[in-house]
């Protein structure tokens, strides 16, 4: 069950998404989320703190789905997992995906916050983590793993900002093989 700090978080997330940072309201907030407007004072001290926990909740959300691929027995399958579960970040949850990683607010957010930026780059070190691994175990060739890192965070990042933009088949299936398809023809290039 939902709690009511989760909900005003999900109203929040959508009227950012809808109306920018500064078309955030506690007002509007709280009147979706079905609570008073002095009652959301009660979860969060003001708009600053509302929408610096809501940030921080998007990376959250995007590092637990990445996190089991470190299940996987090798390198190879860890690496492959971390892209299947970014793939199902976006299908399952392109809102936070939209929040974190294509709003320019959320960008200017990181830029004065260090627990955020420490937020956001637990994903970046995770794939380049990954990536060290396939390195070293021969599946991918010698390269610079930051750089592989940011080539393919690039690619993710651009390829679903332009499915959440509506310019890419909306299907699973077909959402799905374009971006294996896509995500190939990179990894073509630093595969051993």
């Amino acid at each position: 069950m939902s709690s009511t700090k989760d909900t005003i978080l999900a109203c929040a997330r959508d009227q950012y998404l809808s109306d920018g940072y500064k078309g955030l309201s506690m007002r509007k907030i709280a009147s979706k989320a079905g609570i008073s407007a002095t009652a959301i004072y009660r979860h969060f001290s003001n708009k600053e703190e509302l929408f610096h926990r809501l940030v921080k909740k998007g990376f959250g959300m995007y590092s637990q789905y990445l996190m089991p691929a470190l299940n996987e027995p090798t390198a190879e399958l860890r690496f492959n997992k971390t892209l299947e579960y970014a793939l199902d970040f976006i299908v399952e949850q392109p809102k936070y995906f939209e929040l974190i990683f294509v709003k320019s607010e959320t960008k200017d957010e990181l830029v004065n916050f260090d627990d955020l930026r420490a937020d956001s780059k637990i994903s970046f070190d995770f794939y380049t983590a990954r990536i060290t691994e396939c390195i070293d175990e021969g599946y991918l060739r010698k390269d610079n793993p930051s750089e592989i890192s940011v080539l393919l965070l690039a690619t993710y990042t651009g390829f679903f900002a332009l499915y959440t933009s509506g310019l890419l088949p909306r299907s699973k299936k077909e959402i799905e093989g374009l971006y294996w398809r896509t995500i190939n023809r990179v990894l073509n290039g630093v595969i051993a």
